[in-house]
């Protein structure tokens, strides 16, 4: 038992150490764009091309690979990752670095979908939800302590420092995974490829999908440039790795809020609230541009209703499947990388042309999609039925 929940503290560490390598260059993006002697709009490319890796990566890697035995998957992907991030820091060629960004997209996010369902498969039954919740905590703590300590040390580290104890941290956890991980049951996590690819037909199903594609458009426009728009202001500079904390909080605030939402209002009508609230506090961002402590106010709000929001569509997903495919599930998360892809593509053109002032309008579009989609969804789909309970293997990928 107790080698079970060091397993599971060992899983956790790394949510942690995977959340920072897809978060940590989104608080010292004008940092890394000093380093690497390119503009802010192409160092967020970093960022982008993980999340292009990501999103198209899981489902393909699911596929193709479907028939190796996920534990021996899990080794594999993980020791990809440390691979590409030692690429990472001994590259200082950019196009390199973007290719680099795009496998560990690929490799990380592979093994974090596996280490659900190892996690799941470790717990015993009555422990299944604390422990998933135990493993969700490494990505929370990725951006209330992670991303702002990150900030805050970045005047004595750089980045590829950073990276180096990330990977330091990684090498660590391999090596007990190949020594303590026990191989599991193959035939029961094989994929069903037909069955799955029935719910493409399914009208709601695709809502909820499209719900996340457009909304992390907007996300991915605006959250990944947050720290060099605040820093609009330069007045905020001293304050940031507080701001950063702030934000953490929001994310953590609104994950908890969404939570409660969910279960007394359904998904359906948390979705609408949560595309309201985005769009709102955004035109909040645009009306106010000129005010420092609001726009941080106000950006603080603004992520707090997307985590909120974000709750609502794994949910989603899970419940309008009727808990029945863990693809799907695997392919609405793409869905969400994908459009955090094209938000920060779209948001990096913006600042081009028009300057970082301008990647508030994304969002803003964005925001007046979700609720355009969620309002045909609840109009054509109205919810009749209680929300069905979701059992912790329909999470499992």
């Amino acid at each position: 038992m107790k080698k079970t929940n060091f397993t599971i503290l060992v899983f956790t560490l790394m949510n942690f150490v995977l959340a920072m390598t897809a978060f940590v260059f989104g608080g010292i993006l004008d940092k890394v764009a000093v380093s690497l002697n390119v503009s802010v709009a192409n160092s967020g490319l970093l960022n982008t091309m993980y999340s292009y890796g990501a999103a198209f990566g899981v489902p393909i890697t699911l596929i193709v690979f479907r028939k190796i035995e996920r534990t021996m998957m899990l080794k594999m992907t993980l020791l990809i990752t440390v691979l590409t991030t030692l690429a990472l820091v001994l590259t200082h060629n950019f196009t390199q670095l973007l290719i680099i960004r795009l496998i560990m997209g690929v490799s990380a996010n592979s093994y974090g979908i596996l280490a659900i369902s190892m996690v799941i498969a470790l717990a015993t039954a009555e422990n299944q939800g604390r422990s998933l919740a135990f493993l969700i905590a490494g990505n929370s703590l990725a951006l209330v302590i992670g991303v702002p300590l990150t900030r805050a040390l970045s005047s004595v580290f750089d980045w590829r420092s950073i990276f180096w104890m990330l990977n330091v941290i990684m090498i660590l956890s391999l090596a007990y995974f190949a020594k303590f991980l026990p191989a599991g049951d193959h035939e029961s996590t094989k994929l069903d490829l037909k069955n799955e690819l029935n719910f493409f037909k399914d009208g709601k199903t695709l809502l909820v999908i499209a719900y996340s594609l457009v909304m992390f458009v907007g996300y991915g426009a605006f959250f990944t440039y947050v720290t060099p728009y605040l820093l609009l202001f330069p007045s905020l500079e001293a304050t940031m790795s507080i701001i950063l904390v702030l934000l953490g909080l929001a994310s953590f605030i609104g994950n908890w809020i969404g939570g409660h939402a969910s279960d007394r209002l359904g998904y359906a009508k948390s979705l609408l609230i949560g595309a309201v609230a985005q769009t709102i506090t955004m035109l909040l961002i645009f009306v106010f541009h000129s005010v420092a402590w609001l726009s941080v106010l106000f950006s603080i709000l603004w992520l707090m209703s997307a985590w909120f929001t974000g709750l609502q569509l794994n949910t989603g997903i899970a419940q309008v499947t009727q808990n029945k495919s863990s693809f799907m599930i695997s392919i609405n998360m793409s869905a969400i990388q994908l459009g955090g892809a094209i938000g920060s593509s779209v948001a990096a053109a913006v600042i081009t042309l028009g300057g970082m002032q301008n990647i508030v309008f994304v969002a803003l579009l964005a925001g007046l999609g979700i609720i355009l989609i969620q309002w045909v969804s609840n109009k054509k789909y109205p919810s009749t039925q209680p929300v069905a309970a979701l059992e912790p293997n329909d999470l499992a990928a």
